[in-house]
């Protein structure tokens, strides 16, 4: 869309049009503003409740707070990790023990010193049994002795109570006799007392039977009565009832009859109101007819004018109509020759701009060609090179999969043999050593040894661990190095693990506990664990112990008694002579 304007605004709108024009105002204001910022801070770089050095300040005592949690946390989680080590330590040891505990060779021996036990204790109960034998027989002989003298005592009371029961029962016989004959009177009187009443209540009985039965017959007959007074009533109810039936049906005959009658008046009204109506219709639009002929003629002149006028207008509109179209079609035609105009041009400089682009495309397929020539160029020798460095690594993947072998063979070998016979032979060291130990338990608690040389035995047998025969005398000649192996022993050179000190929990008194070696000998059981942390002293509980003031984030606050304090801020005065602050010096 064109704009008009004047030269001297196109030169104001085209000298800000340019990037590097700035107004200079704006450059002295920019300018003094810059100055303003600077002189400020220079003027407030030493005032110590400025923003920058609160900031300064706030930031020197959050890192002060940080640098002292992150010291407490270290030392806490060395604390920790060291308190974890022997936890683990303790928790191996008594993994291994466990594990130890559960193969079938100890279980055997503890099947054995439980057995051990229980021979010992049936030793035990067969002395108790004896005993206790020899004190019920001592109290049998003194229970019978104190029963034969009670039940000597007891006959002598027997006939004393006897004679004192004959005496009183002779009393009480007489005291009986004397009570009966009391009684035989008195219920002799009493009987003939309750004949007489009886004789009375007779008498009475039949006088009140007699009233009864009159009164029942009375009562017949006025029941009787009461009945066919009832049976007379109710027909005369009856007859009643038709009669009055009757009547209503004559009342409804003539009510229907009626009703006809009404009927048959009202439609013949209906009709004769349906032909007057219409005859009063006919009558009126007659009355129209005849009034509308006398004035047909000023209708219709009235008619022709109004037509003759809308013919007028209807012409004139379809004459501006046609004027109109006529010039449309002008502007049509002037509108297809200026885009013909417009198309020729933009054709002209299409096919220019077409040459001008072949000519670049034959030019760059040319350049194609050879890049493509250079590129198929580099594929083959960047193939050439891959396959190269594929063989390199198939033969450098092939050595390693064959050293890695020989070295999982040789792992393998010494895993399954020398280490295997090692371990093995400490497995049975230690067992040996246990059944050692057990034995000595048994020598010192009286125990019965039969049932763990039992298992030790049946042990060397199944492992195989007693000494081969000697050969045969033409053979050890040929064989004078050799000499049986004894394995039902440990070696001499066989040292037995050291225990792990035991965490004792505070107050736990030493002298008071027996050996861990006695305790988990045995049927015994080891000693069971204390506090899972041990009281510190006054000594060991610093303000580092970050946990009983907050979680370690980093922002606790420590006291100023036990953390350094830091350095204090020098204030300075304030060095600008027309700044009237409290911080000039006087």
């Amino acid at each position: 869309m064109p704009i008009v304007m004047t030269q001297k605004e196109w030169s104001r709108i085209n000298k800000w049009a340019h990037p590097d024009h700035e107004d200079p105002e704006v450059a002295r204001r920019r300018e003094y503003v810059k100055y303003l910022n600077a002189s400020s801070r220079e003027m407030t770089k030493n005032w110590p409740n400025s923003l920058e050095n609160v900031n300064k300040r706030n930031e020197e005592l959050r890192q002060a707070r940080i640098d002292a949690a992150e010291q407490a946390n270290t030392k806490f989680y060395k604390r920790y990790l060291k308190n974890k080590k022997e936890e683990q330590e303790r928790l191996m040891y008594s993994a291994r023990d466990v594990v130890f505990k559960n193969r079938d060779a100890p279980k055997l021996l503890l099947s054995a010193v439980i057995e051990t036990a229980v021979q010992k204790e049936r030793i035990e109960q067969l002395k108790f049994l004896e005993e206790r034998r020899r004190e019920e027989a001592a109290r049998k002989r003194a229970e019978d002795d104190d029963i034969i003298r009670k039940a000597k005592e007891w006959h002598e009371l027997m006939a004393t109570r006897r004679k004192r029961r004959f005496d009183a029962n002779k009393q009480h016989q007489k005291d009986i006799l004397e009570q009966a004959h009391e009684v035989s009177e008195r219920n002799r009187i009493e009987h003939e007392t309750e004949l007489n009443l009886q004789k009375l209540d007779n008498i009475k009985a039949n006088k009140e039977m007699a009233a009864i039965k009159e009164f029942d017959e009375n009562f017949k007959e006025q029941e009787k009565a009461r009945i066919f007074s009832d049976m007379e009533r109710a027909k005369e109810e009856c007859a009643q009832r038709r009669r009055v039936q009757a009547a209503r049906d004559r009342m409804d005959d003539r009510l229907i009859e009626v009703l006809l009658r009404s009927r048959a008046t009202i439609e013949r009204r209906r009709k004769q109101t349906e032909i007057d109506t219409k005859n009063e219709k006919l009558r009126v639009l007659e009355a129209i007819s005849a009034k509308l002929e006398s004035g047909d003629a000023d209708r219709e002149a009235k008619d022709q004018a109004i037509l003759n006028k809308a013919i007028k207008e209807k012409n004139d509109a379809d004459e501006a109509r046609r004027e109109a179209d006529r010039r449309k079609r002008e502007g049509f035609k002037k509108d297809r020759q200026a885009s013909r105009q417009k198309f020729l041009k933009d054709e002209e400089q299409r096919l220019h701009e077409f040459n001008t682009m072949r000519q670049w495309e034959i030019m760059n397929r040319f350049k194609n060609a050879e890049l493509y020539e250079d590129f198929q160029e580099h594929l083959r020798a960047e193939k050439e090179r891959k396959i190269k460095e594929y063989r390199e690594d198939i033969l450098r993947l092939w050595k390693e999969r064959d050293d890695r072998e020989a070295r999982e063979r040789a792992e393998s070998r010494y895993f399954y043999g020398e280490l295997a016979e090692r371990k093995i032979r400490d497995s049975d060291n230690k067992l040996l050593t246990h059944a050692a130990h057990l034995l000595d338990e048994c020598k010192e608690l009286g125990r019965p040894d039969f049932a763990l040389h039992r298992a030790i035995e049946s042990y060397c047998k199944m492992h195989r661990l007693y000494p081969m025969p000697d050969l045969p005398t033409s053979m050890q000649e040929h064989f004078k190095r050799y000499s049986p192996w004894d394995g039902t022993k440990p070696d001499a050179d066989y040292v037995e693990p050291p225990l792990p000190p035991p965490k004792q929990p505070e107050g736990f008194d030493n002298e008071s506990t027996t050996d861990l070696t006695e305790k988990r000998a045995g049927l015994q059981e080891p000693p069971t664990a204390g506090a899972s942390k041990p009281a510190t002293s006054n000594a060991e509980k610093p303000s580092e112990d970050y946990k009983r003031a907050g979680p370690a984030n980093g922002l606790q606050r420590r006291n100023l008694q036990t953390t350094n304090p830091l350095p204090a801020i020098k204030v300075l005065p304030c060095k600008n002579p027309d700044c009237k602050c409290e911080l000039k010096p006087k």
